[in-house]
C-alpha cells in the first residue's frame, strides 16, 4: 500500500510558496535593510555641536528606545506563539488528513504517523493533535515509517487546509455538466447509418441512400466522463479508437476515432426530439462517403412511418429488440461495449413513447387455435371448393369458411398479414393436415377469399 502524503505535503507547500513566498521574503527583508540603514546613520551624518547636558539626555533617550522595542517584539512573539497553537482545531486537523488521504491507495485504518516513539493510526489522529498542541502546535513526525521526518505545524496546516478547500470548491466548477444534459445522451440507442455523398468505389460498394443497422451505448459518469460505443460494421471494419467529449456549452458530444483507417476528429453528435444524429465524412483515394447516423433510445416506440430519421422497414423489423441482440446482429459481443453496474441501467425519456397498439387478429381472436377434427377439416374444405365451383357464386367470406369448418381459424403467416390481407389456418390437432386461406380485406370490413392451400391428404380426399 502506498501513501503519497509526503509528496502531497510538499506539493501544497510549493504551491503556497509560489503564490505568496516572494512577497513574504520581500517583506521580511525590508526591516533588516531599514535596521542596517539606521545603524549606519550615526557614521554618515554629522551631528551639530551640543552641550554636555544635551548629550546626556540624548544618550538616555537612545538607550530607552531599544528597550521599548525589545519589549514590543517580545509581546508580539508571545502572541504569535499563542495563536500558533490555536490556529487549527482538532476537527480541522482531522479534516486536513482526510483531504490529503482522499486518493490514498489503501485502507485508511492502515495509515499511521510516528511521533515520539508512538504510532498514531488514522483513528488516533485526535490524540496526535493533542500531542502536537502540547508542543505549541509544531512537531516532527514520520509518515508510514519513512526515514525522513516531516514537520506538522498548525499554522502552516491551517493555510494549506484553506487552500485545499478553496481549490476543491472552485476547480472544474464550470466544466461540470448538469444531470439533464447527461440524461439526454446516456443509455442505449439503435437505428440506422445511411450513406450519402458517395464517390468512387463507394457509389457501387455502399450506394447513395442505402443504410445498415447501427447501435450505440453512451455511458457518462457524474463528472461528464464519456465511454462511447458506436456500432458500425461495414466492409468488415468497425469504428475504432472511439472517444467522446460532452461539451456543456454546445450541449453535444464531440467524437474522435477512425474508420477503414481514416481518422476523424471533433465530429458533433447532437440530440434533438429523441433522435441522436451525427455525420462522419470519410475520404480515401478510392472514393469518399459520409456516414449519417440516426438513432433512437432503445425502448422508444414513438416512431412512425413519417419519421425522417428511420426507414419504415427498419421500424417494422427492429423495434423491441434487446441491446445485446442488436449488438450480435451487428457483429459485436458484450466484450465490445461497457456494461452497466448495479443502479446504472438507463431510465429513458417517457414523453416520446406511445402505447403499444393491440395486435390485429382480423375476424378471429388471440384465443382461437384453429383445431378441428380430420372429418370436419375435410368436410369444410369440400364445402368451400363446391361453392367455388359454382358458376357466378357469391364471394366466399371468412364467415362462410368459419361456418364450413365449425370453428374460428388461427392467425397465420404474420409476415403476409397487413391491412389489406389476412391469412388464417385450420388444422388437425397434430397439425399433420391443414387448410390455409388468404382473404382480401375490403373497405367495408368484409374479408373475401383470395387463395386457398391445403395438405396433400385433404386434397386427395376431395
Amino acid at each position: 500500500m502506498k501513501y503519497r502524503l509526503s509528496a502531497l505535503l510538499m506539493c501544497v507547500v510549493l504551491l503556497l510558496a509560489a503564490c505568496g513566498g516572494s512577497a513574504t521574503q520581500a517583506e521580511t527583508a525590508a526591516p533588516a535593510s531599514s535596521a542596517a540603514e539606521t545603524a549606519k546613520a550615526p557614521e554618515t551624518t554629522k551631528a551639530p555641536e551640543t552641550s554636555a547636558e544635551e548629550e546626556t539626555e540624548e544618550e538616555e533617550e537612545t538607550e530607552a528606545a531599544p528597550a521599548e522595542e525589545e519589549e514590543e517584539a517580545d509581546a508580539e512573539d508571545g502572541a504569535g506563539e499563542d495563536s500558533e497553537a490555536e490556529a487549527l482545531t482538532k476537527e480541522q486537523f482531522i479534516e486536513y488528513f482526510d483531504m490529503l488521504l482522499a486518493d490514498a491507495e489503501g485502507p485508511l485504518d492502515e495509515f499511521f504517523v510516528e511521533y515520539d516513539g508512538k504510532k498514531y493510526f488514522y483513528k488516533d489522529l485526535g490524540d496526535l493533535y493533542d500531542a502536537a498542541a502540547a508542543e505549541d502546535g509544531c512537531i516532527d513526525v514520520r509518515i508510514m515509517g519513512d526515514e525522513d521526518e516531516e514537520m506538522l505545524d498548525f499554522g502552516i496546516m491551517a493555510g494549506q487546509l484553506e487552500f485545499m478547500k478553496s481549490w476543491n470548491s472552485s476547480s472544474f466548477e464550470t466544466d461540470q455538466p448538469d444531470q439533464a444534459l447527461i440524461d439526454r445522451y446516456y443509455g442505449d440507442w439503435h437505428g440506422v447509418v445511411a450513406f450519402k455523398n458517395c464517390t468512387g468505389k463507394y457509389v457501387e460498394a455502399l450506394g447513395e441512400g442505402n443504410w445498415v443497422n447501427s447501435i450505440a451505448r453512451i455511458y457518462i459518469d457524474s463528472d461528464g466522463y464519456v465511454i462511447p460505443f458506436l456500432g458500425l460494421h461495414v466492409e468488415d471494419t468497425p469504428i475504432e479508437d472511439l472517444e467522446a467529449e460532452l461539451d456543456t456549452e454546445d450541449e453535444c458530444l464531440y467524437l474522435s476515432g477512425s474508420w477503414i483507417s481514416v481518422p476523424f476528429e471533433h465530429i458533433p453528435m447532437t440530440e434533438k426530439d429523441g433522435t441522436l444524429h451525427c455525420e462522419i465524412p470519410i475520404s480515401k483515394e478510392a472514393g469518399s462517403v459520409t456516414l449519417v447516423f440516426n438513432l433512437r433510445h432503445l425502448n422508444d416506440t414513438g416512431w412512425t412511418d413519417e419519421d425522417p430519421a428511420l426507414p419504415e422497414d427498419y421500424i417494422v423489423n427492429c423495434q423491441g429488440w434487446s441491446f445485446d441482440r442488436l449488438a450480435e446482429a451487428n457483429g459485436y459481443s458484450s466484450w465490445d461495449y461497457v456494461s452497466y453496474s448495479d443502479g446504472e441501467e438507463p431510465e429513458y425519456p417517457t414523453q416520446i413513447a406511445k402505447e403499444e397498439e393491440a395486435e390485429d387478429f382480423g375476424k378471429t381472436s388471440a384465443d382461437a387455435d384453429g383445431n378441428v377434427s380430420q372429418k370436419a377439416l375435410q368436410a369444410g374444405y369440400n364445402r368451400i371448393m363446391d361453392e367455388l365451383d359454382k358458376s357466378g357464386h357469391d364471394p366466399v367470406t371468412y364467415e362462410f369458411a368459419r361456418d364450413a369448418f365449425g370453428a374460428d381459424g388461427t392467425k397465420h403467416s404474420p409476415a403476409q398479414w397487413n391491412a389489406g390481407n389476412h391469412v388464417y389456418e385450420w388444422h388437425t390437432e397434430d397439425e399433420s393436415d391443414w387448410v390455409t386461406i388468404s382473404f382480401t380485406v375490403y373497405t367495408d370490413g368484409s374479408e373475401r377469399l383470395n387463395t386457398i392451400n391445403q395438405s396433400q391428404a385433404i386434397l386427395d380426399g376431395r
